[in-house]
């Protein structure tokens, strides 16, 4: 059976100690949904751009190669839900996904990294203090991947690329 799972909150960047919340994200109108290879669906908030194109405006959860601000080609199901095809542009960002496998309410790890990868210019979206998504642009990308490896190397989290 299939799972469907969507994540509403807003992607959002730490900027100075504050949260800023990205300019897509609070344009969006619409959530498309992505299929994953376990049969699922991740629904994630979007921005129409036309009736079978939208930008993505949050970072995927679990959809692999779908990244944020990427343009995707979008078909209807017959129930009317909006359908992910493919990336028709590929903005450039990668996300990461991080795990703090121990983590509870209230656990500042992951408000840490962000301010750790401040200079970097990510953006995030928390599902949970123990899991987050980050999103960051190609110029950065390398660097981001390389202090999360290191944090890894020490035991400090767990974390996997979105891209294939």
């Amino acid at each position: 059976m299939a799972s469907y799972e969507e994540h509403p909150s807003r992607t959002a960047a730490l900027r100075e100690g504050e949260i800023e919340v990205h300019p897509g994200a609070a344009e969006s109108d619409c959530v498309i949904w992505a299929e994953l290879d376990d049969e699922g669906w991740e629904g994630l908030l979007a921005k129409r751009l036309e009736t079978r194109r939208a930008r993505v405006c949050a970072i995927p959860f679990r959809a692999y190669d779908i990244n944020l601000d990427d343009e995707v080609a979008l078909s209807l199901s017959g129930e009317g839900a909006l359908l992910v095809e493919g990336v028709e542009r590929d903005a450039g960002n990668f996300t990461y996904r991080v795990a703090f496998d121990d983590a509870a309410v209230g656990d500042p790890r992951w408000h840490q990294l962000l301010s750790a990868l401040g200079a970097y210019e990510c953006w995030f979206d928390l599902r949970d203090p123990g899991f987050l998504a980050i999103s960051a642009p190609p110029q950065h990308a390398q660097a981001v991947a390389e202090a999360l490896y290191a944090r890894e190397q020490r035991g400090e989290l767990g974390y996997e690329t979105g891209r294939s």
